[in-house]
């Protein structure tokens, strides 16, 4: 799998591109803000969206996604239907909904939906070869809010249980750059105070988290 990280917005977002071999069809995950500078690197690759993949709801993740689907007819956004209510600004028959274990295809590029709720009802995450996006579920050495409407910290909890049971080698590409843009699983194992914490029980995470 190849990734093009893209760093884009006020808030320190990241979208990403995803890709297959030598392409042409992409997944364009959380075009968050500036389309414009989102599709010229599309376009300096060679590539071209054949989905838009969204973590979540939040505004700072999905600004830019109506954007594209304007621009690419039939192109469509995979969004958990959990976050739906906050998709205001996307045309709905546009809308793919994606629930835990499913696989979304981009081309020759396969990803798998990891429903990790807890920064919102539908967070997901998406795992590909080798490699995790994680969204506001799992930063470099933090967490996503839980204390927003609709979070929830037992959710959050398990979520970063499903996420350290994964391969240690894996990378996770994380939704905004905090503390740094990559990590790993493994990394994230031994210094990640919350992924700590998540596994000792729901007292001790919830001090944390909150």
């Amino acid at each position: 799998m190849n990734v093009k990280q893209i760093g884009a917005g006020p808030m320190d977002n990241f979208c990403y591109l995803a890709w297959a071999g030598d392409g042409p069809d992409c997944a364009v995950i959380d075009p968050c803000w500036e389309g414009a500078k989102i599709e010229k690197e599309l376009l300096a690759l060679g590539l071209k969206p054949a989905l838009i993949v969204l973590t979540h709801g939040h505004p700072d993740h999905i600004n830019a996604a109506a954007w594209f689907l304007e621009r690419y007819e039939g192109l469509q956004a995979a969004l958990h239907p959990a976050d739906d209510h906050m998709a205001g600004a996307l045309d709905k028959s546009r809308l793919l909904p994606v629930a835990d274990g499913e696989a979304l295809e981009a081309g020759a590029l396969k990803l798998k939906v990891i429903h990790t709720p807890g920064h919102t009802p539908g967070s997901c995450s998406f795992l590909g070869p080798g490699a995790v996006f994680t969204g506001d579920t799992l930063f470099v050495g933090e967490i996503g809010r839980v204390d927003l409407p609709g979070a929830d910290p037992e959710q959050m909890r398990q979520s970063l249980l499903k996420l350290a049971a994964l391969p240690e080698d894996t990378v996770v590409w994380p939704g905004h750059a905090y503390n740094g843009s990559t990590t790993t699983i493994r990394a994230q194992k031994l210094h990640n105070i919350y992924i700590k914490l998540a596994a000792k029980g729901g007292d001790a995470f919830l001090s944390a988290a909150l």
